[in-house]
C-alpha cells in the first residue's frame, strides 16, 4: 500500500524535523518524534527500549558526536492506516568531540512509524547501519 499524499507529506516532514534535530544535537527535539513505546537500534549496541532509554542514548551520542548529514528518502510504504516504514540513506560528516576529528558519515536507515495521538506519525522503531567501509574517514 503506497502512502497517500497527505500521509507521505506528513512522514517526510517528520523525517525532515528529525534530520534538523540530529544535526543540531538536540535530544529535546528528537524525543517528541518518537512513539512512547519506541526502540532505537544502533550498530554495535544493545537496543534502547522506551523513551528514557532513547533519551539517554541520544544524550550520550550528542556528547560524543556532532552531525552534519542529509537524509534522502528512498522509500515510503504505508503498511496500514497507522503503520508505515521509511527507508533512507544519509551522508555527510561527523565531528568527534573527544578528538576534534571530522570523518565522513554514510548510513542506511530503516524507520518503522506509527500514527498515534493527534494522528501524528512518530518513530516506533529506528535502526541504521553504516555504509562506509570500516576505517573509512
Amino acid at each position: 500500500m503506497q502512502a497517500n499524499g497527505t500521509d507521505e507529506a506528513a512522514i517526510r516532514e517528520m523525517l525532515a524535523r528529525y534530520n534538523v534535530a540530529l544535526n543540531g544535537g538536540r535530544t529535546a527535539e528528537v524525543l517528541p518524534l518518537y512513539a512512547p513505546d519506541c526502540v532505537f537500534m544502533a550498530p554495535h549496541a544493545v537496543s534502547n527500549v522506551g523513551v528514557e532509554a532513547v533519551r539517554a542514548a541520544y544524550d550520550a551520542v550528542f556528547r560524543e558526536l556532532a552531525f552534519d548529514v542529509a537524509f534522502t528518502v528512498v522509500e515510503v510504504v504505508q503498511l496500514a492506516l497507522d503503520w508505515a516504514f521509511v527507508r533512507t540513506n544519509s551522508a555527510g560528516t561527523t565531528r568527534h568531540a573527544p578528538t576534534g576529528r571530522t570523518t565522513t558519515e554514510a548510513n542506511q536507515e530503516l524507520f518503522l512509524l506509527k500514527k498515534g495521538d493527534g494522528a501524528r506519525w512518530r518513530i516506533a522503531r529506528y535502526s541504521f547501519s553504516p555504509t562506509n567501509p570500516p576505517g573509512d574517514a
